[in-house]
């Protein structure tokens, strides 16, 4: 029996689920990019969202642990993020994910099957290497 080729949404969904449990894992011990507080839970929080800037959905800098509170319902949260989030990377860095963002606003972007597949099978072993 052939095997299912899965579309391109259903394998971002599930890079998403496993860039997500990377970032909790590598943030764990952290406090909140936001709020700046240990929380018992952090969620992937991305400081350019999936909706608005996609090609950074699954950049490490672009993401990181924030507790539920401040990731879903302060509407504030992007004030102390941005401030937490050059602290934590650097200016250069976060200079640099401004111009990607700037970039992807004016040319978009689309991911492709192999590099969806790739980055999934990266954040696999980044997250077996966390695990031991």
């Amino acid at each position: 029996m052939a095997k299912k080729i899965k579309s391109l949404p259903v394998l971002k969904k599930s890079l998403q689920e496993t860039f997500n449990h990377y970032v909790r894992l590598r943030d764990k011990g952290k406090p909140c990019i936001s709020c700046n507080q240990h929380k018992p839970y952090l969620q992937a929080g991305h400081y350019w969202s999936v909706k608005m800037c996609d090609v950074l959905r699954f950049n490490e800098d672009n993401c990181h642990g924030e507790c539920p509170g401040c990731n879903g319902f302060d509407a504030c949260h992007l004030i102390y993020y941005t401030e937490n989030l050059k602290l934590r990377i650097g200016k250069d860095k976060y200079n640099e994910l401004k111009q990607l963002a700037e970039n992807y606003k004016k040319y978009g972007y689309r991911w492709s099957r192999s590099e969806v597949i790739e980055l999934t099978k990266y954040y696999k072993q980044k997250i077996k290497k966390l695990e031991s």
